[in-house]
């Protein structure tokens, strides 16, 4: 095998190994797009509608005492079910990445701390289920519900940047494999070419 033979076959190994790093290398990055995504749809999104499912039990337990005028429950349960909704609230805000879901969070804390002014200022005849009670619980529910329609959103998102994901790999691995085909061909034409020797006269 002449020198020039074996410079051929280095040169042709070294340019299919670099194609399937390259490749290889944006297959790496997909995948790691959607283990993003599905971290991100399991850890923020899941995480939020469980942490608003547990709002909305509690809202729904203090509107309910005030409704059926239950004043052992407001007495003594209704401090505790506020501590929890403030720490529900702030582990949520933890969570929350949107500014849209951060303004609609700002205005459920709002609401949440308009009603404890309220409770801690009326007299024992204003825990009565009033207009002002109705009100506030009213724009609580729309709140979570809000918060809740961001997170289908988001997730939506996140599943359709995963999808994009696993489709660019589809096409990668495709084009991987149209292009080994083809160096196939080509160090195939390079291993067998022969220059043809010049004919002594």
């Amino acid at each position: 095998m002449t020198v020039f033979e074996k410079i051929k076959w280095v040169v042709a190994i070294l340019f299919v190994f670099l194609i399937i790093l390259a490749t290889n290398l944006i297959d790496q990055k997909n995948f790691l797009k959607v283990e993003e995504a599905i971290e991100n749809i399991y850890e923020d999104r899941l995480l939020a509608k469980e942490l608003l499912m547990g709002l909305t039990i509690q809202f729904h337990e203090k509107e309910l005492s005030y409704a059926l005028n239950d004043s052992v429950y407001l007495e003594t349960q209704n401090d505790a079910i506020n501590s929890d909704i403030i720490r529900i609230l702030q582990i949520f805000e933890k969570a929350t990445e949107t500014r849209n879901e951060n303004m609609v969070l700002h205005k459920l804390n709002e609401n949440h701390s308009e009603l404890i002014q309220l409770e801690s200022n009326g007299s024992s005849d204003d825990k009565v289920y009033n207009k002002k009670y109705s009100v506030l619980f009213s724009a609580i529910n729309e709140n979570i519900k809000e918060l809740s329609m961001i997170q289908v959103k988001e997730g939506r998102n996140q599943k359709l940047r995963a999808q994009d994901a696993v489709n660019s790999v589809k096409l990668f691995t495709k084009i991987e494999i149209y292009l080994l085909v083809f160096l196939g061909l080509i160090i195939q034409i390079i291993i067998l070419y022969q220059p043809k020797k010049k004919v002594d006269e």
